[in-house]
């Protein structure tokens, strides 16, 4: 219930493709399927308003736009270099629109991939449980994990600092996770929001160890469980 709750603004942003799918109608495809069987590593780069990053049953990169306002022009990159595929997601002037409730999406397969690595100015990042390590540095984003414990086997990493904080970090599991351990900072003056008071209550700032949740300066954490 409480992530029906908090999610409800990310949620609105996909109420446009609902739309379209009642009428037989797909989103925007942005770009060329990418196969991924190869790969080993993704990088993921842009100045987008906003980015969804969910898993995909598929064994191929699919971009596709589900942003509620026609008015905002994207321009996808692709350059595969080995087993490395660097994406590049430009949105046009996105520092002039604070309209964050379209979100471009990249529907990442459900493979195990060695590290999935995002560094860019994304307003809001909104990343569901992947079979891979993943690493989120700052630019003053909202970051939102969607976490399976039953799949959580790798590491997930935000790398803010001081200077260049998250905004907030919202941390939602379906089920309380067994060996998790998290390591949570904040800047001065931030806060952790817990009040079911799971990080004590369920072991998570002591874990076993693997997987390590790390949220390096964040302005606010919360953490939620449907538990």
């Amino acid at each position: 219930m409480k992530r029906a709750v908090i999610l409800l603004a990310m949620l609105m942003s996909m109420a446009g493709l609902s739309a379209c799918a009642a009428d037989n109608h797909r989103p925007e495809k942005m770009y060329e399927d990418v196969a991924a069987e190869d790969l080993k590593q993704v990088n993921i780069s842009g100045s987008a308003s906003s980015i969804m990053i969910q898993r995909s049953e598929s064994e191929n990169l699919e971009f596709y736009n589900g942003d509620l306002n026609s008015d905002h022009a994207y321009t996808v990159h692709c350059d595969k270099n080995g087993q490395t595929l660097n994406i590049e997601l430009v949105m046009d002037n996105p520092e002039n629109d604070n309209d964050v409730l379209g979100s471009p999406m990249i529907y990442i397969p459900q493979k195990e991939f060695d590290k999935i690595e995002i560094d860019g100015n994304f307003r809001q990042v909104s990343l569901d449980t992947i079979n891979s390590d993943v690493l989120i540095h700052a630019n003053d984003s909202q970051v939102n994990l969607n976490l399976e414990a039953d799949h959580l086997n790798h590491n997930i990493t935000l790398d803010g600092s001081e200077l260049d904080p998250f905004r907030s970090v919202s941390v939602y599991f379906d089920k309380f996770p067994d060996n998790v351990k998290m390591d949570l900072n904040v800047i001065e003056g931030g806060t952790i929001n817990d009040s079911d008071d799971i990080l004590k209550k369920e072991g998570l700032e002591s874990g076993s160890g693997k997987p390590v949740i790390c949220v390096n300066d964040a302005q606010e954490i919360s953490i939620y469980s449907e538990e």
